[in-house]
């Protein structure tokens, strides 16, 4: 720009259109991330297909091959408070079961009443079948037991 031309240009560049960093008529550095161009709200961009799986600890448990080992082993982790109050709680009564018997076992005590990893190991049965063994239709399955509370219900109650 020549110092005696006062006419003020933005600097504009192959992706000024799209840019969120430089300054432009669409977009001032700095304001209110709602006035921001479309192309630049990253949530906005994020297809639903590539969010992680919002449960890792069920998946797991479920594809483990010994479900009280996986149980006695692991710590929760934060989506299992995600997840509805009845499946909580019937994970928690199976870890519960799982380490008091591994307590008693060790102290040469006998006792065997695992009356929730029982119904847990029956909900996992019910959603490999549905599933028809493969983890990819497991992780759907998952999923619509899980919003669906009555069905989840039934399947943890009975």
């Amino acid at each position: 720009m020549k110092p005696g031309n006062k006419q003020h240009t933005m600097s504009n560049h192959l992706y000024s259109d799209s840019c969120c960093y430089c300054h432009h008529d669409a977009y001032t550095f700095g304001e209110d991330a709602s006035i921001a161009p479309e192309s630049c709200r990253v949530e906005e961009n994020m297809n639903t297909d590539e969010q992680p799986f919002p449960y890792n600890y069920l998946l797991n448990l479920f594809t483990a091959p010994n479900m009280g080992a996986f149980l006695a082993e692991t710590s929760f982790t934060d989506d299992v408070y995600a997840l509805p109050i009845h499946l909580q709680r019937l994970i928690s009564e199976a870890k519960e079961e799982v380490i008091l018997e591994r307590t008693k076992a060790s102290q040469g005590i006998l006792h065997r009443s695992n009356q929730a990893l029982n119904r847990l190991e029956d909900v996992r049965k019910y959603v490999w079948m549905r599933s028809g063994g493969d983890v990819a239709n497991l992780m759907a399955i998952l999923t619509h037991i899980v919003s669906d509370e009555d069905e989840l219900q039934n399947l943890v109650d009975h």
